[in-house]
């Protein structure tokens, strides 16, 4: 099988691409100066020229972009995966929060993101739809929590501020990465929740275990000023628990 996968400079989409190839699967980036995503007849070159059998849509970008790419999939017959987020949800709904609950996204991404997914549904009703909580990556780097931890360990000597009382939906890089793959092997269009956090875990437990883990050295100070829920409910989707990751202080 070859896939498309857009979002290749971003933090999921070379996990994914990684575990796509793993198993010997062909992964062709999208190059945004190559084929641009406002121009439909080049959009459509590349799709048909490729011989791609399916596309993973992980970039950012317009709504048109993500519906455009759902439109070509839907008329090929091809599998269409877009990777969404908790952030649809608002700060005030509280978890778990199953896929039959209406989101009610109270920023502009969260409303930029339940915009794409609906677009999506209406061009291709049998896409895939996977929103993704807050990622951890093995280091620093990109937009993950292990890189905001970093940051905010750098900026207070060495001291972070987490909460008690929030729990985030979250999950390692990793295990997103082999629960979008499960969604591909499925087959099955529809909207999809992956939470690696149904534990309950709370920020200032995740970041206590993952400077164990990491030994970052930060010194992890409780704090209740972030009194949220936000974690998702799907247990169509198998992911690996952060309570089972960060069961040990270090190994995987």
């Amino acid at each position: 099988m070859r896939w498309i996968v857009t979002g290749m400079n971003g933090t999921v989409a070379p996990r994914l691409a990684a575990a796509l190839r793993a198993r010997g699967e062909k992964v062709l980036a999208w190059d945004r100066a190559r084929v641009p995503p406002g121009d439909e007849g080049a959009m459509r070159a590349f799709v048909d020229e490729s011989a791609a059998g399916g596309i993973c849509h992980l970039a950012m970008g317009a709504p048109e972009w993500a519906a455009s790419m759902a439109r070509l999939c839907a008329e090929r017959g091809m599998p269409y995966l877009f990777t969404s987020s908790v952030s649809v949800f608002a700060a005030t709904q509280r978890g778990p929060l199953g896929v039959e609950v209406v989101p009610e996204a109270s920023d502009d991404y969260g409303r930029y993101k339940q915009e794409c997914e609906r677009q999506v549904a209406a061009a291709h009703p049998e896409a895939i739809i996977a929103r993704l909580g807050w990622q951890i990556g093995d280091a620093p780097g990109s937009n993950t929590m292990t890189d905001y931890l970093t940051r905010a360990a750098a900026d207070g000597a060495g001291r972070v501020e987490a909460s008690t009382r929030w729990i985030p939906s979250s999950c390692f890089l990793d295990d997103t990465a082999a629960a979008l793959v499960h969604l591909l092997d499925r087959g099955e269009g529809g909207l999809f929740q992956v939470e690696g956090n149904p534990d309950g875990l709370s920020l200032n437990e995740i970041a206590t275990r993952l400077a164990g883990r990491l030994e970052a050295g930060w010194d992890v100070i409780p704090t209740d000023d972030v009194v949220m829920d936000n974690r998702m409910l799907d247990p169509r989707v198998p992911v690996r628990s952060l309570s089972e990751r960060l069961s040990r202080l270090t190994g995987s």
